[in-house]
């Protein structure tokens, strides 16, 4: 089940396990492999591009949020990223040409590939395959959010949480870059923003040793239950376990195989 309004795209925890991919044969582990390494290439780009954080945000939400519809066997995730990218530069008022998206994936793949970085012409075909099939794929996602792309990220309720608490700056960094390593979870489309603040506060805390209030408990403050927070711990904790990403083609579809349900991540 897929909830959306003109703020938010959420999807059920059941939505997540028999996405699209997983209906097409793709692993649950292969999946979450390349929503990360998606989302690391997103990441990496808004960098390159000088762009803002909040674009490298959003970008993700807006991959995580294709591929609750749309299966990775049929739409390449390296695509779906510079796609992400291109259009959350626009949604943030922070526009980026085309080409200039084209040309920093193209450098990002030569040196994750480890061969010689070469200029893509910008007259030759494959410059324009690629750009074509960016423009394609744009076309999908708007169609497939009912141009619903609004994207609220959980950094805002981490800073005011944190204030309201009395924290100092080192749970604020501490628990903003949890916050940043969430993106590349399923967890900005199966929770609010402020719950998935709450969950990276209460990370942060654990790595820092700091003691909050249990009795009564903290997160009762914001609306947030503790098997919430462990549900939303496992998703962030399992990146980090997963560590550096490579690229895995997922198409041509694979052998159709069934896939045994397990914890969304």
């Amino acid at each position: 089940m897929i909830v959306t309004n003109v703020d938010n795209f959420y999807v059920t925890d059941d939505r997540i396990i028999n996405s699209p991919s997983r209906e097409r044969g793709v692993s649950e582990e292969d999946e979450f492999a390349m929503r990360v390494h998606g989302c690391e290439l997103v990441q990496e780009a808004a960098v390159l591009l000088k762009a803002s954080q909040q674009v490298a945000c959003t970008g993700q939400v807006l991959l995580h949020r294709f591929y609750a519809k749309r299966s990775m066997v049929k739409f390449d995730v390296r695509r779906v990223a510079a796609t992400s990218v291109f259009l959350a530069c626009k949604l943030e008022e922070c526009p980026r040409k085309l080409r200039d998206v084209v040309n920093v994936f193209h450098r990002m793949s030569r040196r994750r590939e480890k061969k010689p970085l070469t200029h893509l012409e910008y007259f030759s075909k494959r410059y324009e395959d690629i750009k074509a099939d960016l423009v394609r794929v744009e076309r999908h996602m708007l169609r497939e959010f009912g141009f619903c792309i609004h994207a609220e990220h959980p950094h805002k309720f981490v800073l005011n949480y944190l204030r309201m608490m009395g924290q100092d700056s080192a749970m604020m960094n501490a628990a903003w870059k949890i916050a940043n390593d969430s993106l590349r979870t399923t967890l900005c489309i199966r929770f609010k923003a402020y719950k998935v603040a709450v969950a990276c506060i209460y990370l942060a805390a654990r790595k820092l040793r700091v003691v909050l209030p249990e009795d009564p408990p903290w997160w009762d403050l914001f609306d947030v239950t503790k098997e919430q927070i462990e549900m939303m711990c496992e998703s962030v904790l399992a990146v980090y376990e997963l560590g550096k990403t490579e690229y895995v083609a997922l198409g041509p579809e694979p052998p159709p195989g069934a896939t045994s349900p397990t914890k969304p991540r």
